[in-house]
């Protein structure tokens, strides 16, 4: 489920191939023999990953091979257009040892929320990754693996890509932008978490944890795009 996203990876890939194939046509040039020697490189990966049963593996080849063949076929000129879509279509493999990483994000999660909801006059507690309030009628509520805002993460860092690679103007530019995916993340988790605990508040834990809960996903949706959005506008003023 942390990687539902990833089935819209090869349909943007295709829209980034399409939107430049004009550039792509003017480029094509002869076959060339080091693009062949990596569409080897490619396939033996495939080979290693498939009789391992390493289905990552097999998807690293995808991408590797999405490079390479056009470089084999058309050249050195066309390989390096097609580095970003080769290169996005990363964005399909789950990388499992991120998960490492939960714990630490569920405690951040709770512990900046906590000290927003503090600040702004409602009462919580933390202990751990739970929240507990005697506000109102009082709510307890705990900030679970599925909330650590890996998901997001990951889809975060694919949509901030894709934007960067088309609105920014400098490689610098770009870089920086993509850099900055992992903190607006992050941002956007925190949101939704403090505002679940604002609706429990308001209207009960029932209703908070409830139907609020199961939709609450496009508050991290929204405050991430605004905040990619205005990071972009910011990045463009810079002098890179």
């Amino acid at each position: 489920e942390d990687m539902s996203h990833g089935w819209l990876i090869p349909a943007a890939c295709l829209f980034f191939i399409g939107s430049r194939r004009k550039e792509l046509r003017e480029a094509q040039g002869a076959p060339s023999w080091a693009g062949a020697a990596w569409v080897a490189v490619g396939l033996a990966v495939f080979w290693f990953g498939d009789n391992g049963e390493q289905y990552r593996v097999c998807q690293l080849s995808f991408a590797l091979l999405l490079w390479a063949v056009p470089y084999a076929l058309w050249g050195g000129r066309v390989a390096r257009l097609m580095v970003f879509p080769a290169a996005f279509f990363l964005f399909t493999i789950p990388f499992a040892f991120l998960d490492f990483f939960t714990i630490r994000l569920r405690m951040l999660a709770a512990g900046v929320a906590t000290a927003l909801l503090n600040g702004v006059g409602l009462t919580v507690t933390r202990v751990g990754t739970a929240l507990h309030s005697t506000v109102g009628s009082g709510f307890s509520l705990d900030v679970a693996e599925p909330c650590s805002g890996l998901r997001s993460l990951f889809a975060m860092t694919a949509l901030t890509t894709a934007y960067a690679f088309y609105t920014q103007k400098t490689w610098a530019g770009k870089w920086l932008l993509f850099f900055c995916a992992v903190p607006i993340a992050v941002i956007g988790n925190i949101c939704r978490i403090a505002s679940i605990c604002v609706a429990a508040w308001l209207f009960g834990q029932e209703a908070a944890t409830g139907y609020y809960h199961d939709y609450s996903g496009y508050v991290v949706f929204l405050v991430g795009v605004l905040l990619m959005m205005q990071a972009g506008a910011w990045i463009e003023r810079l002098p890179l």
